[in-house]
């Protein structure tokens, strides 16, 4: 009899045990909750200070590319003597465009962070970025297949690609 009132008591032990488990769980997934609810309502009021700072530093950032560019352009057209002029001048006005269109986009808020995505799509389907990709690309698929084949057979294809390219 002795063994089976143990046996009760353990039960009513670890009952108690997950009951208490269960509310101190539900008590901290609130706490956890509101602390969530804390953390998204202070990370919105500093979303919204960045928002309304952002156009100021990007008007900065707009005006000193313009200057770096204007004295890029100067600097290699007064280098290459004048010989590339129109080139160097037709690449600074594109410069300049793209600047323009950057200092004269919409402010940033919900409407203009769907905006920013084309705006940044569109210099990237440029040919100039495209073609420097395949560029580096052809290289370094050639390199990689070079170092492989001797690495596997160090010693017989060490002696036979010499015989080779010595023949």
């Amino acid at each position: 009899m002795d063994g089976m009132a143990s046996a009760d008591k353990v039960k009513i032990v670890v009952d108690n045990a997950l009951r208490k488990v269960g509310e101190y769980s539900e008590k901290a997934g609130e706490r956890a909750t509101g602390l969530a609810e804390e953390a998204a309502k202070k990370a919105s009021e500093l979303a919204e200070v960045a928002r309304g700072k952002a156009p100021g530093y990007l008007d900065r950032a707009t005006e000193l590319a313009e200057k770096a560019a204007e004295a890029a352009a100067e600097g290699v057209d007064k280098a290459t003597k004048g010989r590339y002029h129109d080139k160097i001048d037709s690449v600074h006005d594109k410069v300049g465009g793209t600047l323009h269109r950057v200092r004269n986009a919409p402010a940033p808020g919900p409407a203009a962070t769907t905006d920013a995505g084309p705006t940044a799509t569109t210099p990237t389907t440029a040919p100039p970025t495209t073609a420097p990709s395949s560029s580096p690309a052809a290289p370094t698929s050639a390199p990689s297949s070079s170092p492989t084949a001797p690495t596997t057979d160090p010693g017989s294809s060490d002696e036979a690609p010499e015989e080779d390219g010595e023949a």
